[in-house]
């Protein structure tokens, strides 16, 4: 059997199993129905008598249809953060260790390279394709962004931690200090009595998932929470109760969080606020509900004026909600990637209709350390005065 016999059976077998493989699927369910597929597809005509082929090998090729190739090999890296695919270029990775990292690995050929990406979007359940497209990779082993150009496909995979890192690992990680992780304890359980509406921001992988990830061990187990997210990316197992959604072409973000109202939950958890949802989500914490979630900005100000612009339109006077504003920015230090917790900032109230912040906690790169900026803050003023303290 030649490359070109096992390209064109392999994508037989994906047609024949678009639809009926899914995500979280079990893995022996998912072998089984690519093993009935591919007997099918060994019956007819052109493939009759490859069985004869003394190369052969039913197991092998069962294998290959199932993994990702090579791309196994990066996804099973721990050090491996991302995985960067420009058409038939050299794969570039990013490593926590040494950041971008050209491989000496590619993919040999267009049609290697749109099996690989037909293999990302049937497993992972999706059948319709567009010319952007955002899955998950089975396992949960992270998620792919697609993009089909003329000027050839790109592909970035965000590999998925093996291990959610904890508070305790951010601080030994240098990401934040152990005040600060008490801190933001206080603000997530809010002794009992009234936690913060949290908003988490920076740029493009500086860590906001995994700090929000992390303050999910603080949230008491008796909450009912609602997660909300475009793609899976947050870990719920340290979630008591709580119900996970995700949006689609049907489903949109917006459509979720005003749906999430009528589920009864204490608490509403977005992955990432970037749309007309931002309303939705205000509107749910001025009724009583406690939030919290992530956006890209790289200040707290910025914050506001992402929330108060298109395509968000939030009025100002209602950001005065948010209780707790975290900044989070990566750093080149000694050759090295470090994810800070750049500022935490307090709503205040408002003054003239602007929402008043004050900084509680900042980062300096010259010392490469965090200091307290301010003792009292409108958040931890109004939770004293709540409990009697």
């Amino acid at each position: 059997m030649n490359f070109n016999q096992r390209i064109e059976i392999e994508n037989k077998v994906l047609d024949k199993i678009a639809g009926r493989v899914f995500l979280l699927q079990v893995e022996s369910e998912r072998k089984r129905i690519v093993i009935e597929a591919l007997q099918e597809v060994l019956t007819e005509e052109p493939y009759k008598n490859i069985k004869e082929d003394a190369e052969f090998s039913f197991d092998d090729l069962v294998n290959s249809i199932i993994s990702y190739g090579f791309i196994d090999e990066l996804l099973a890296d721990p050090l491996v953060e991302d995985i960067m695919i420009n058409y038939l270029s050299p794969v570039l990775v990013h490593t926590a260790r040494q950041g971008l990292v050209v491989l000496e690995r590619s993919f040999s050929s267009q049609e290697e390279l749109e099996l690989f990406i037909k293999k990302l979007i049937v497993f992972s359940g999706r059948r319709e394709v567009k010319k952007i497209n955002n899955v998950e990779l089975t396992g949960l082993r992270g998620r792919a962004n697609i993009i089909f150009s003329p000027l050839g496909h790109q592909i970035t995979i965000t590999r998925a931690k093996e291990r959610v890192l904890s508070i305790v690992d951010l601080v030994e990680l240098g990401t934040l200090n152990s005040y600060m992780a008490a801190q933001l304890w206080l603000y997530v359980e809010g002794l009992g009595i009234k936690p913060a509406n949290i908003i988490i921001a920076g740029g493009p992988g500086v860590g906001k998932s995994t700090l929000l990830n992390s303050l999910f061990s603080f949230i008491p187990r008796s909450e009912r929470i609602v997660v909300i997210e475009d793609t899976l990316e947050l870990n719920t197992e340290r979630l008591g109760s709580y119900s996970r959604l995700t949006s689609d072409d049907d489903m949109s973000l917006e459509s979720l969080v005003k749906n999430s109202l009528r589920m009864r939950p204490d608490r509403i958890i977005v992955g990432e606020v970037r749309g007309e949802e931002a309303k939705d989500l205000i509107t749910a914490l001025l009724v009583g509900k406690y939030g919290m979630g992530t956006i890209h900005a790289a200040t707290s100000r910025e914050i506001i004026t992402r929330m108060t612009s298109e395509p968000m339109n939030t009025p100002e006077v209602l950001i005065g909600v948010i209780d707790v504003f975290v900044i989070m920015r990566q750093y080149r230090i000694h050759n090295k990637t470090k994810r800070v917790i750049n500022e935490i900032c307090e709503g205040s109230g408002m003054e003239k209709g602007k929402v008043l912040l004050s900084s509680i906690w900042g980062y300096n790169l010259f010392t490469d350390s965090f200091k307290e900026t301010a003792v009292g803050g409108g958040f931890r003023d109004r939770l004293a005065e709540l409990s009697g303290r």
